[in-house]
């Protein structure tokens, strides 16, 4: 684990690391599916290892957009249990470093790797995004979903994106922005403000161009991030409300993942959050 957590950060931590599907959980899923886990691929897995906003079908838009090629090196950052970093590798042939600060949530990523075959594929480092255990240049596309939002120190932060990135190289972002009004909790990442560290789009967008890095056409996809929190609310409500397990998940995590959805299709219908996903190329 790297040092370089802040307690702003183990809150954070803490708190995805209870809401994660398990490695116990997975395998729960495969099998009510029928699909024997010693044979299950990556794509088994993707319905229940991707928390972001828009699951699958966010991660493939972001992977097109920003052109992830087979063979180009990738770093997720903030990448959870790796379903995205499995996507990468196993779809777009990238060779993938997925680093994680949840050291359960990284355990649970390398098993999962390893269950699907794609341990040689993709890294999974437990460390902070603050202080990227990684080579200076050395990554053709940096890719990270839903954390700045959770960070509080962005200009370090995205200057270790920004130092990660090879010249030329692509950072690609699907990101949540403070919008207008106020918020109503628990917001996905946060139970309380002091583990929130919201931003407004262009403040984003000022602080990529000061990194040199040239920011393209933001992808605002605060609608379709709307509907993902009403499929959430319509696939586990009933479960949670009636204190049951569904999808592998326990109840109590069922609860806390209904209770900020209903809170999240809120701030996305009224316009206090923003979501959406842009690619910045790093100009030096």
């Amino acid at each position: 684990m790297a040092e370089a957590i802040t307690e702003q950060g183990r809150k954070v931590a803490a708190h995805w690391s209870g809401l994660a599907i398990t490695y116990e959980g997975a395998v729960e899923v495969l099998r009510a599916a029928g699909i024997d886990p010693a044979a299950a691929r990556a794509e088994d897995l993707h319905a229940i290892d991707m928390i972001h906003m828009g699951g699958l079908a966010a991660t493939d838009a972001l992977a097109q957009q920003a052109g992830i090629s087979p063979g180009e090196r990738v770093l997720d950052v903030g990448a959870g249990v790796g379903g995205s970093s499995r996507r990468f590798a196993d779809r777009y042939g990238a060779i993938v470093t997925s680093v994680e600060l949840s050291e359960t949530l990284a355990r649970t990523a390398e098993r999962l790797n390893e269950l699907v075959g794609l341990s040689s594929k993709v890294t999974v480092m437990n460390a902070s995004a603050l202080s990227l255990p990684v080579e200076s240049a050395n990554f053709d596309v940096v890719v990270m979903q839903h954390v700045a939002m959770q960070i509080a120190e962005k200009d370090q932060l995205f200057g270790e994106l920004s130092r990660a990135l090879a010249p030329g190289g692509r950072l690609a972002l699907h990101e949540i922005f403070s919008g207008e009004g106020e918020l109503r909790w628990p917001l996905a990442w946060a139970t309380d403000p002091s583990m929130s560290a919201l931003e407004p789009l262009e403040s984003a967008m000022a602080r990529l161009r000061g990194l040199g890095l040239s920011p393209g056409e933001f992808v605002d996809e605060s609608e379709l991030g709307q509907h993902f929190h009403l499929n959430v609310i319509e696939r586990w409500g009933p479960a949670a409300d009636a204190n049951k397990t569904a999808s592998g998940l326990a109840p109590e995590v069922l609860k806390k993942r209904v209770a900020a959805s209903r809170a999240m299709e809120h701030n996305l219908r009224v316009g206090s959050l923003r979501v959406g996903r842009l690619v910045a190329v790093n100009a030096a």
